[in-house]
């Protein structure tokens, strides 16, 4: 029987598939930590915080921190609410991660409502700075709302890899390859005030989106060096 990729029964065992092939192939690599101590002391009090990463990067710096430090708060996670999201959301879920489905263009508002709720009760959140279509390394203000309803600092993530394959795609998405060395990168916290909008919501997303693009770009020149 040939399989398309439409095919129901595909779609119910490629996310298991794909979960299954994530946790192995990552528990391959042999990862490092690049951390403030003062953001290392912050998380380690177990305060629910909010990550934020480039999509090329999605769910790998949240993997290895968990990694890290079993004793964080279980995390929430947003994807997009479109078919390749989903697929995304499934292997979150085998991951560990709870999910909620939204984006900037379809029930992000309510996603971003939600994701609060989960803070509420203790998770730690994980968004996409760039959204789900980008631009790419642009970041959007998803996260700035989230972390402005609910008072909790953004901690912005990056990972980079001595191997990897980088996809032709908007995002230019990169995928670490097994026994790969790998860094994940973990910016200082930004906080953003209940007072913070128009101009000075701006001035955040712009520390944001630039504290995200140095993580990136020490990430590349660490490999490059060693």
């Amino acid at each position: 029987m040939k399989l398309r990729w439409e095919h129901p029964l595909w779609r119910r065992l490629a996310p298991a598939l794909a979960k299954n092939l994530a946790r192995a192939y990552l528990s391959s690599c042999f990862p490092d930590l690049s951390i403030n101590p003062a953001t290392k002391d912050l998380i380690l009090t177990g305060r629910p915080v909010i990550y934020t990463v480039w999509h090329c990067h999605l769910l790998y710096p949240l993997y290895y921190l968990r990694r890290y430090y079993p004793q964080l708060p279980p995390t929430v996670v947003m994807a997009s609410p479109s078919r390749d999201g989903e697929f995304i959301g499934e292997v979150a879920r085998g991951l560990g991660f709870e999910v909620c489905f939204g984006s900037r263009r379809k029930g992000g508002v309510q996603a971003l409502k939600q994701m609060a709720e989960y803070f509420r009760r203790g998770y730690s959140c994980g968004l996409i700075a760039d959204g789900s279509r980008g631009p790419a390394r642009v970041a959007q203000k998803g996260p700035l709302y989230l972390a402005r309803e609910t008072g909790a600092p953004l901690v912005p993530l990056a990972v980079a890899s001595s191997r990897r394959i980088t996809l032709n795609t908007w995002d230019r998405f990169e995928l670490p390859l097994p026994l790969s060395r790998l860094l994940v990168l973990v910016g200082d916290p930004i906080y953003v005030r209940p007072s913070d909008r128009g101009s000075l919501l701006e001035a955040r997303r712009l520390d944001l989106e630039r504290s995200l693009n140095l993580l990136f770009d020490q990430g590349r020149r660490y490999f490059s060096k060693n």
